[in-house]
């Protein structure tokens, strides 16, 4: 499959253009006799008609066609105001009455991480250990000459409390090592090589004792299961697992997929130890004209030892990396961790782990000082928050910005936003910071949500339709790859799954609680669009379809307004613009490879 996805690039060849504006063309002659002869020399460079087109402008308002001037939208309206613009020159596309939207923004994800670690294992956080040990071996032995192994994916809480080992890995391979992430890269499983490779013994300590630490046994020689990502991706940085080669060797494959699902803009969430070598990739990208998306992107806090030198590395990444596609613009804090690891900050303890509250990274007046030095600097800011207590803790930072600097055009947000207390909900209507989220992640059967914070607290995850009540933003991204499946990442499966709060198409399953919390088919294409620009604070050029701004746009085959809520999941892109060029066509391979993926 990734040589067939390798088989040129997903923006469409000058050919195909060529060929598709003539028989646009050829098509609208067919009705508007003479038009070769009466067409005015100049026009504008493209010009889209008979589409259904959801503008998302402050109106809602629909239109039938737009015009596209270089990277800009030039027109928006009815097809007799675009049939007037075109000229000997314009390209032509007849959607067919397809429906429009504005270009899908994934407001938290990992591309560049995902693209840096493609060659390596990817498992079905559904399976079993045993599944995964097998797996692994079969990786191990059809690629004898990979200086280690890599993967992402599996479930740590499938092995118990004590979680993974490293002697099961040791005996399928103890000559290279192995660094394998958890489904949402926050643990790791290695074998006794990477440690080894490392430095890393029982003497050594954890890089942030109970944040960031190693598992170890009752000798304190560490079990190999790394819990959160200075234990890990430091690791992995030094052995050269990822690095600059493997993401641009990786990015053709991955990038594609985000353009098939109609994502125009990204933000990537973090590099964390591989900045330096994914801002150098991201910027050869750049110049190959490799990118298919723009790139709002970060510079990651995930120790109180980034503090000191934080503001002049993203203002230098700024400077030597920014261009028309990437803004190196946020500054992300990794302020806890996950409920499925239980390392994320809580104000009650886990079920069963009377002593366990998870943590918080920063708290207090070293968060809110340093988030006042940041908005000082002119950064927006991205804090990472599953637990009600790291919630709370980034909204009562954000307030004292907001006191401090009432009027900063700085934006901010908080990653994830799992569970908030009750008391927290208006808090971000009242202090303007967007709750950022991935929809598929509402669905559960609550199993595993009851064992480990138990069902009052399980019964109160997810409650945006509180916020957005209260009148706050929410906006959407898919965390990917800590997506569980592909689909995850997809935003047309996300807005059924906010609408629904149930699997795709499973119109018997329960409503996954809170029951109130379903959110409207309006509100979830708004959360990855219009507030999805707000959080990045490019609203002015992206988020509607509108004269002037980017021309961003993605075509769906079904009228998702139209359609039965648990069908929208099978509606499809067939067409993703991005600055007003195709980066994606529903063409042989796309249809391939969605049957490969099981899309």
């Amino acid at each position: 499959m990734k040589a067939l996805m390798k088989q040129g690039s997903s923006r469409l060849t000058s050919n195909k253009r060529h060929s598709f504006r003539a028989a646009a063309l050829a098509g609208l002659c067919v009705g508007l006799a003479g038009c070769a002869t009466s067409l005015p020399e100049q026009g504008a460079d493209k010009v889209i008609l008979n589409a259904s087109i959801y503008t998302q402008d402050s109106d809602l308002s629909w239109a039938q066609a737009m015009a596209v001037e270089g990277n800009q939208l030039s027109y928006v309206g009815d097809s007799a105001g675009a049939r007037a613009l075109i000229g000997q020159n314009t390209q032509v596309v007849d959607l067919n009455g397809q429906l429009v939207l504005p270009g899908f923004i994934d407001t938290h994800a990992h591309p560049v991480m995902a693209a840096g670690s493609s060659a390596g294992i990817e498992f079905d956080l559904n399976q079993t250990p045993e599944v995964w040990l097998k797996q692994i071996k079969e990786y191990a032995d059809a690629n004898p000459d990979s200086k280690g192994i890599i993967g992402f994916g599996f479930m740590a809480a499938a092995f118990g409390p004590e979680g993974p080992t490293k002697e099961m890995l040791d005996e399928i391979e103890p000559n290279r090592p192995i660094v394998l992430m958890d489904e949402g890269g926050h643990s790791a499983w290695v074998n006794s090589k990477a440690f080894e490779l490392a430095g890393i013994d029982r003497n050594t300590p954890d890089p942030i004792p109970g944040t960031h630490f190693y598992k170890r046994d009752d000798s304190g020689e560490p079990t190999g299961w790394c819990l959160e990502a200075m234990t890990f991706m430091p690791m992995m940085a030094q052995l050269g697992l990822v690095d600059e080669a493997s993401v641009i060797d990786g990015a053709d494959d991955v990038f594609y997929l985000f353009s098939s699902f109609g994502i125009t803009t990204i933000y990537d969430a973090g590099f964390s130890a591989f900045a330096d070598s994914s801002y150098a990739a991201i910027d050869q990208l750049a110049k190959d004209e490799r990118l298919p998306f723009r790139l709002v992107t970060s510079h990651m806090i995930q120790s109180p030892e980034h503090l000191p030198d934080a503001v002049a590395t993203l203002r230098s990444y700024q400077q030597r990396y920014a261009s028309e596609l990437v803004h190196p613009n946020v500054m992300k804090i990794h302020n806890d961790g996950t409920k499925e690891a239980k390392t994320a900050g809580q104000f009650e303890h886990y079920i069963g782990e009377p002593e366990n509250f998870g943590s918080v990274l920063l708290e207090g007046e070293v968060l809110q000082s340093f988030v006042k030095e940041v908005d000082a600097a002119g950064f927006d800011i991205h804090i990472h928050a599953i637990g009600d207590r790291a919630v709370d803790e980034a909204l009562d930072a954000f307030e004292v910005v907001r006191k401090d600097n009432p009027n900063s055009s700085n934006r901010y947000s908080i990653a994830h936003t799992e569970l908030v207390r009750d008391e927290d909900l208006t808090r971000f209507a009242e202090l303007d910071v967007a709750a950022q989220t991935t929809p598929a992640w509402f669905a559960t059967d609550g199993e595993f949500e009851n064992q480990v914070v138990g069902q009052e607290r399980a019964q109160k995850l997810y409650r945006f339709r509180k916020i957005i009540d209260a009148g706050g933003k929410v906006t959407f991204g898919s965390d990917f790859p800590a997506t569980g499946s592909l689909a995850g990442l997809a935003p047309i499966v996300n807005l059924e799954m906010g609408q629904t709060r149930k699997y795709p198409g499973e119109r018997e399953m329960p409503i996954t609680p809170p029951v109130d919390a379903q959110l409207t088919l309006e509100e979830m294409i708004r959360g990855y669009t219009i507030d999805a620009a707000y959080q990045l604070n490019m609203e002015s050029q992206l988020g509607s379809l509108e004269v002037g701004k980017l021309a961003d746009f993605v075509v769906i085959n079904h009228n998702l307004f139209e359609m039965d809520v648990y069908e929208q999941h099978q509606a499809k892109v067939t067409l993703t613009y991005m600055n007003g060029q195709p980066v994606f066509e529903r063409d042989l391979k796309a249809r391939f490879v969605e049957w490969m993926l099981d899309l």
